[in-house]
Parts: structure tokens; C-alpha cells; sequence
């Protein structure tokens, strides 16, 4: 364990299939660099423990990381909640969780650090980075403020023609206390649509009860994309992000 008491999941159990590749999503290579290494070097750089929710059909592809991470299996593709839920013998070791999709390689050790810092410094519940998204859009969940706060964030299928309309995305990138994690996780219902788990949905439970979610908006939205297609990596190669 380390000192800090922090773990990182990584959720990389989806197919990806939109990649259209032999090799897991995340392991394709962005500036020459499997995307996964780019955010497992990120957090050992502020020395918090790893751990990556995969298919087990996949492990093998992952060997390569087997020394420095914990592996953890979801066996049916059932949605991001579902996929945490299978870590919760993990989380219980440990303080603080945060909890990232693998497919978004330059959350850096810099952003990591400034989002402990104020997780800390005010006391949150639950972290999110978030960032404003008015020159490109992405399929990203929404977030509605009143008044300043967070009073509903809502996936894009599910948002009205008004909450469509706001340019702060939420791309899946949290951290936890993770007592609150634990407890709140046991809320999340199976979506009636397709019968998947959305963690996204747990940040709404913690709005009704009331707990302190801090979001740390990041001025290059860059950043926060997640690279889900062959195009999303020569755009962004393009880009001159590093």
C-alpha cells in the first residue's frame, strides 16, 4: 500500500469497438505511446497504486503492465457502475479512489496533483474534472449549474434540448472519499434502456444527498477527450498536446 492511501481504476473492459482494432482501445499508441501508459505514468508520478477493470478474456494483452497493477475483471459489459462494483474488495484498502476511463491519455501528473490538492483542501466528497467544450463537442455527460452549483449532471442521451445547450462536459474522471464511493454505489440502478450501469449517474445521488462534489474545470479541454476512434488519434497527434 502506499503512504497516501489513494487507488486509481482504470475502467478498460469495454470492447471499443468503434477503434477498429485487434488490440484493446487503450493500447493503441498516441505520440508513439500505448494511451493506457500515458495515464498509468501520470499516477505512479504521484506515486498512487493502479488498478484496471478489463475484460478477462483480454488479460493477456495487458501483461506487460502486470508488475506495477492490480488487475480486476468485469465479466459482462454492464456499464461503468457495474465495473466498479467489482473493485469494491479494493476500495475498501483504501482512503481516497479516483476513477478514470482508459481512453484519455493526457490527464498528466500536473492535473492529477491539483486535483488531490482541492479534493483535500475542501473537504469533497467526490472531484470531477470537467472543462468547457465550445470548439468541438463530444457525446459527454453535461453539467448543469444553478446558481454557480452543480445541481445536475446528465448524460447526453438523456439531456433536453436546454441542457444540451451547456458547453461544461464531464468526460468520466473522478476521485472519491472512498467511504462515499462504497455507499453510494449500492444506489445505482441498471439504466431501462439497455439494462447498463452508469457510474455518471452516482454524482446525482450525491447532489440529492446533499454531499460536497468539487469540479476542477481545466482550461485546455483538450485534455479530457477520450480517443475512441483511428480519426480521434490523428486529430489529436495534430494537435501538439504534449
Amino acid at each position: 500500500m502506499n503512504q497516501t492511501k489513494t487507488l486509481a481504476l482504470i475502467l478498460a473492459a469495454g470492447k471499443g469497438t468503434r477503434m477498429q482494432s485487434n488490440i484493446p482501445k487503450c493500447l493503441n499508441p498516441v505520440f508513439q505511446k500505448p494511451i493506457l501508459s500515458w495515464l498509468f505514468d501520470a499516477f505512479s508520478k504521484n506515486e498512487i497504486d493502479l488498478g484496471i477493470i478489463i475484460n478477462p478474456l483480454d488479460k493477456n494483452y495487458y501483461l506487460q503492465y502486470k508488475d506495477r497493477v492490480k488487475f480486476i475483471y468485469q465479466n459482462e459489459p454492464l456499464g461503468t457502475g457495474h465495473a466498479v462494483k467489482q473493485a469494491k474488495k479494493e476500495i475498501y484498502q483504501y482512503d481516497q479512489v479516483f476513477v478514470f476511463v482508459g481512453d484519455s491519455p493526457f490527464v498528466n501528473h500536473n492535473i492529477l496533483k491539483k486535483m488531490l490538492t482541492d479534493h483535500e483542501l475542501n473537504f469533497s466528497d467526490c472531484t470531477i474534472l470537467t472543462s468547457l467544450f465550445t470548439e468541438k463537442k463530444f457525446p459527454y455527460a453535461r453539467v448543469i449549474r444553478t446558481n454557480g452549483r452543480i445541481s445536475r449532471i446528465v448524460e447526453e442521451k438523456d439531456a433536453s434540448e436546454t441542457e444540451l445547450e451547456s458547453f461544461e462536459l464531464f468526460g468520466s474522471h473522478y476521485l472519491f472519499r472512498a467511504n462515499i464511493l462504497l455507499e453510494f454505489l449500492d444506489l445505482l440502478k441498471p439504466d431501462k434502456d439497455n439494462n447498463e450501469i452508469y457510474l455518471t449517474e452516482i454524482l446525482n445521488h450525491l447532489i440529492v444527498k446533499n454531499k460536497k462534489i468539487n469540479s476542477l474545470i481545466i482550461e485546455d479541454w483538450r485534455k479530457l477527450i477520450g480517443l475512441n476512434t483511428k480519426e480521434d488519434i490523428s486529430w489529436i497527434e495534430s494537435q501538439k498536446i504534449i
